[in-house]
């Protein structure tokens, strides 16, 4: 998949995920890294498939670091996220 790496802040193409807990490991290593497990998570139980979530929260985040989008609106952490970030709560396994 091509996607923009809100971690890395850059474009790159790699292999898509084929579970939640490989999406999520994608999306660690940067301080708001629950944030965007946050947003992934709500596009995941809305039934986005893994790889198109993970593009959406890519480009939402490459539209926020380039100024397009304010930094206020929807991406928010959540509780869910954090869990879901430091593995205490399993995944749906979608």
């Amino acid at each position: 998949m091509y996607w923009y790496n809100p971690t890395t802040r850059t474009s790159e193409r790699v292999e898509a995920p084929s579970t939640d807990e490989q999406a999520i490991e994608m999306l660690a290593g940067d301080p708001q890294s629950v944030t965007f497990v946050s947003e992934y998570a709500r596009l995941r139980g809305s039934g986005m498939e893994i790889e198109v979530a993970l593009i959406m929260v890519g480009h939402e985040l490459r539209l926020r670091h380039l100024g397009l989008v304010s930094p206020n609106a929807t991406f928010r952490p959540s509780a869910v996220a954090y869990d879901l970030l430091v593995g205490t709560r399993p995944s749906s396994g979608r």
